[in-house]
């Protein structure tokens, strides 16, 4: 029996005999006809999306089986729109999306009686290897779950990784942040997501480190903190090795997909100051 089990995140699609063809997209601000780069494109509560690309293009391919779904275009600051997936023929070959009046969350100034808190884990051990699926990666996620009894500022996002030749070596990431209610978390649109750029000469023994440029501030509530992919990277690997049944990192398969709850713990972490 082999020491080690790879736990791939994957979902495989039987297609049906009949397909639906691809479409393939630009998505534009309406206000100011300017691409919208890594808009997120999928079947809403499904395991089939996508992320636009920097010149907000996109091509996306869907099973015959969910010819009854629909497709959903959101970005961040723009109203999202949704379509038929049978009507898809019909969709525009430039998809705008409005402007959306978000009101951002007030700034308050960190007082002195904080305390220093990390979630998620650090490093990992044990024997089990998440993969993400590197051939069809943007749009897919892991985060961790925080809870924010009065008033926290995020500071640090980092990670562990399993290196080697094939190790991942660059990637444009988006870290989201969602909001807990009654057990469903959306995306809070008075949090603008922060972009970085990871590149494997910046690894040390495998860990990766990004420092917020400014402190992220979260109210009083449950949260998810997602790392999200924003491009493929076949046919290197971004593999993290973890212990079964230390902890519980949510998984989000594709844009738009429901969150998944996996039994271990990534070894993926937040930093934050938590107000005493």
């Amino acid at each position: 029996m082999k020491s080690h089990i790879l736990y791939r995140i994957c979902c495989f699609l039987t297609l049906c005999a009949i397909a639906i063809p691809g479409i393939s997209r630009t998505v534009i601000s309406k206000a100011d006809g300017e691409p919208i780069r890594y808009a997120s494109i999928g079947v809403i509560n499904r395991n089939i999306g996508t992320v636009s690309d920097s010149l907000g293009r996109f091509t996306l391919t869907i099973p015959a089986e969910y010819i009854n779904d629909s497709v959903r275009i959101s970005s961040v600051g723009y109203v999202a729109q949704t379509f038929a997936v049978k009507d898809l023929k019909n969709i525009p070959d430039t998809i705008e999306l409005s402007d959306d009046v978000i009101a951002l969350h007030e700034i308050v100034v960190k007082p002195q009686t904080i305390e220093h808190k990390t979630a998620g884990r650090k490093s990992g051990s044990g024997f089990i290897y998440i993969e993400v699926e590197n051939y069809k990666a943007a749009g897919q996620g892991l985060a961790i779950p925080l809870t924010v009894n009065k008033r926290a500022w995020l500071k640090e996002l980092g990670f562990t990784v399993v290196v080697n030749d094939r190790t991942l070596s660059h990637m444009k990431f988006r870290i989201n942040v969602y909001t807990g209610d009654k057990g469903v978390y959306t995306q809070d649109p008075a949090i603008r997501p922060v972009y970085f750029d990871y590149n494997k000469t910046d690894l040390a023994d495998g860990k990766f480190r990004y420092v917020f440029p400014e402190e992220i501030m979260l109210e009083q509530g449950k949260y998810y903190i997602e790392l999200e992919f924003l491009e493929n990277f076949s046919p290197e690997s971004f593999i993290m090795k973890s212990s079964p049944l230390t902890g519980k990192t949510r998984y989000r398969y594709a844009s738009q997909s429901d969150w998944e709850t996996l039994p271990f713990g990534a070894p993926l972490y937040i930093e934050y100051d938590d107000l005493k």
